[in-house]
């Protein structure tokens, strides 16, 4: 079975940098994998990410929320069984997988629905149950975290736009409900903490779990 680290967080706290330089340092035994709407062009999930963005909202939102959930986490499972397999002691390394959409089409239903966060987390975690029926959970979940404003001045700095009030809304509940998640199942997620951890020791931080992942799904392999 192929060993799998998903990088979790929210806009702006630096996984897709921390993911590519740790793809950098471990070099052949990772295969990383980009965010879903930065796939190929012309493939399915780029097609999918695309009609969603028609609607001009950087999250998604086109006013169906529970038809995007369904499509969202559809292509979590076609990106997972459209991967080669990988070698034996390889890693792969996914920047945002089934927790995202399952953190932030919660998040979106919450808004929408003017729910708790608690509410919140029951849909995550249904959401998540769903998308594992079809595809397994990652080995481990790096759940990256920083200063919320530090996050949103990054986020904002990247894309050139500033966020709008329901954008900001939308991240502070994920954030929270990636923290509530996390509460909820330890044995799954690692918290990795920016403002606590430099860039140096967040990069060690995720290769040492890709290697750790790497060995155990080989020495499961030899003992089957």
């Amino acid at each position: 079975m192929t060993a799998w680290v998903d990088l979790e967080g929210i806009n702006g706290v630096g996984k897709t940098r921390l993911g590519r330089l740790v793809a950098a340092v471990l070099g052949e035994l990772c295969v990383p994998m980009v965010e879903l709407p930065d796939s190929p062009p012309g493939g399915l999930p780029r097609q999918v990410i695309a009609a969603l963005h028609g609607c001009g909202d950087r999250f998604l939102r086109t006013g169906h929320p529970r038809t995007e959930t369904l499509l969202l986490a559809a292509l979590q499972v076609h990106r997972f069984e459209s991967l080669p397999a990988a070698g034996a002691g390889q890693v792969v390394l996914e920047d945002r997988g089934p927790t995202s959409v399952a953190v932030y089409q919660a998040a979106v239903l919450a808004e929408a629905n003017g729910a708790t966060d608690a509410w919140a987390l029951e849909q995550a975690q249904a959401i998540a149950h769903l998308i594992e029926a079809w595809r397994p959970p990652p080995t481990t979940t790096v759940l990256i975290t920083d200063e919320p404003g530090r996050c949103l001045a990054r986020f904002e700095e990247r894309t050139g736009q500033p966020c709008t009030g329901s954008e900001r809304a939308l991240i502070s509940r994920a954030d929270r409900v990636y923290h509530l998640l996390a509460n909820d199942r330890p044995d799954r997620y690692v918290l990795l903490d920016r403002r606590t951890t430099g860039e140096a020791e967040a990069i060690e931080f995720i290769a040492e779990a890709c290697r750790t992942a790497a060995a155990s799904n080989h020495t499961e392999g030899t003992n089957q």
